[in-house]
């Protein structure tokens, strides 16, 4: 749980309807408040502002606001290593037991405070761990990934046990974290003991811990009963937080947060100017020409040329850095026809990506043939190899036929006469030997200029291949639901994109989270696992050896072709030349983690 919140899913800018965004641009303008910043999101937030449920990227803004700042460890901005924070950590130090396993002790600094002025100590980090691992959170909080590699997780997050072997309070400002020896060693090693402390007294106020401080000293009921308020309260309002702000409200797609006075500052001791901060609704299609008129003050991560150019054109700050992260079209590996490696290759060769670069980036950005960012160290380095030995899948209708010909899918209706790709039309498809037709379900987000390409593209090239590219479309909201199983679908297919931290681990592609929400495509292959492993077990330090499983792993991920990659880019955030401080950001810092930079001028 870094304070870039590692390992959270990031699910990119898309659109929302214009209806809703003249209801909010008439709303709660910003006005020209020296005060207020305030911040358009292109797509509806989730409103789910706890760890471990289905927060989109506009969820996680508010997050990042609320919650980042007093995690044992930081990224650094400049060199991207993983530090004790300053705020927080007295003191720390790292033993290796005779058996291989790893103790990180913590002494905690006093004097912190949450937002409603309760001290911090040990024990609300030591009952974090133990209250975010606990079998009863884990049934409703799916995507909780913490603590997952420390001692004595599975039999803890399971029930087997009542004690977390690999976590103790020591005292009350000492604890101590111990990672698993079958877990090392990690390139991120630190990142293993990573936590942030929740307001126990809050969120479980009669909780108990046992005396070697690594169990809850209280019964299942009242466990329930806190993880039932949590899941259920605290989950959309968060009231006592440790991060800059704090939440205000929540109400019809619009997120209010102010300065919280007890915040410690980040690992530089620096606190936040902006007295408060206003998320809303804003479709892309007037972003522009609501910064103009002083109703916005930010538009973040901005991908589209159209509406880029128009920004400088008026003569507003336009603020441009490298994606870390890649545009794709996201395929379900474990139902329908996208489930069979040829389909998914086949897709592949239907797309003129080039086309997505040209008319959505507006020359912004690049074709990329792997789940990497253009400014990434690991891809710079290994730029040539990487370029010659990846499948470069271009539009070819001849080779998407070859492909589909290989698979299941290589009869005509009858299930016996082989398919004749020459006579391929809307009348005539693909076909199994059940008789089942060639049919991929895809979803994606309404008023979309990617949603859009993709069924002027895709529609028709699949109609020549004999197969039906059948598209929906619907809230942004919607498409993270289905596409991490919470509602049940039976679509393959989903646009979006996907972002990475300074962390590049692509553990939630391994098959042990299948069917979690974290693994978008619940793929399911032993050589990817075996890949994801060699790019983890990697010695700290070892840049070389880490690099090289890194490109093993693209290299893969290229073959198998669960995602497919149209573009990496470069983002815009656009803001009135009032807004000082977007300097800070980064590909890695995205506003709401860089909020103590920012002020407003006028």
């Amino acid at each position: 749980m870094f304070d870039n919140k590692r390992r959270r899913i990031t699910m990119k800018k898309l659109m929302i309807a214009f209806v809703a965004a003249l209801l909010v641009l008439t709303g709660c303008g910003s006005q020209g408040s020296s005060s207020t910043l305030t911040v358009a999101a292109p797509a509806s937030q989730n409103g789910d502002f706890v760890e471990g449920f289905g927060s989109n990227a506009y969820d996680r803004w508010a997050t990042n606001l609320m919650h980042i700042g007093a995690s044992v460890f930081y990224i650094d901005r400049d060199t991207s290593e993983i530090k004790p924070n300053p705020n927080f950590v007295e003191s720390h130090e790292v033993k290796a037991d005779s058996e291989g396993n790893k103790t990180y002790t913590f002494k905690i600094k006093g004097g912190n405070k949450y937002s409603d002025g309760t001290e911090i100590t040990a024990k609300d980090y030591v009952m974090s761990m133990l209250f975010r691992t606990h079998p009863a959170w884990m049934k409703v909080a799916s995507m909780e990934s913490t603590g997952d590699e420390l001692l004595g997780y599975n039999a803890y997050s399971t029930g087997e046990s009542k004690v977390f072997e690999g976590v103790k309070l020591i005292d009350d400002n000492t604890f101590s974290l111990t990672i698993d020896k079958a877990n090392l060693p990690y390139y991120f090693e630190a990142s293993k003991a990573d936590i942030s402390p929740e307001p126990m007294h809050v969120w479980f106020k009669d909780a108990k811990l046992n005396a070697e401080g690594n169990a809850f000293d209280n019964t299942p009921e009242e466990i329930q009963a806190a993880v039932e308020y949590v899941s259920t309260t605290e989950r959309y309002k968060p009231t006592v937080v440790v991060g800059a702000y704090k939440l205000e409200s929540y109400e019809n797609g619009t997120t209010i947060l102010v300065k919280n006075d007890q915040y410690a500052g980040n690992y530089e001791g620096k606190k936040p100017e902006v007295e408060k901060v206003v998320i809303r609704q804003v479709d892309s299609n007037v972003t522009v020409q609501a910064i103009e008129k002083g109703e916005v003050d930010l538009s973040p991560g901005n991908i589209e040329g159209e509406y880029i150019n128009k920004a400088k054109e008026l003569e507003l700050q336009t603020v441009n850095y490298p994606r870390n992260g890649f545009g794709n079209i996201t395929l379900k590996a474990n139902k329908g026809p996208t489930q069979y490696k040829e389909v998914r290759q086949s897709i592949g060769y239907m797309l003129n990506r080039n086309e997505f670069v040209q008319k959505i980036a507006g020359g912004y950005g690049s074709v990329v043939n792997g789940p990497f960012g253009l400014s990434q160290w690991f891809y710079k380095d290994n730029k040539d190899k990487i370029e010659s030995s990846l499948i470069d899948y271009t539009y070819n209708i001849t080779k998407a036929n070859e492909l589909l010909d290989q698979s299941i899918y290589k009869f005509e209706k009858d299930g016996v006469t082989p398919f004749d790709a020459s006579k391929a039309s809307k009348d005539y498809a693909r076909y199994d030997a059940d008789g089942n037709k060639l049919v991929v379900k895809h979803f994606g987000s309404e008023k979309n200029s990617v949603t859009d390409l993709i069924v002027s593209q895709l529609v028709p090239a699949a109609e020549k291949a004999g197969m039906e590219y059948y598209i929906e479309q619907g809230e942004f909201a919607t498409l993270g639901a289905y596409m991490q199983g919470r509602e049940e679908n039976d679509f393959n297919a989903f646009n979006l994109a996907t972002s990475f931290t300074s962390l590049y681990d692509p553990w939630q592609n391994h098959s042990k989270y299948v069917g979690t929400g974290l693994n978008w495509s619940d793929i399911s292959d032993p050589e990817l696992d075996a890949a994801i492993e060699k790019v983890r077990r990697i010695e700290p330090g070892n840049r070389e050896a880490y690099s090289e499983a890194v490109v093993e792993y693209f290299q893969l991920w290229n073959d198998l072709l669960f995602q497919i990659p149209l573009y990496s880019n470069l983002y815009h955030d656009i803001a009135s030349n009032r807004v000082k401080g977007l300097e800070k950001v980064t590909p890695e810092m995205d506003w709401s983690k860089t909020i103590e930079y920012i002020s407003i001028e006028g």
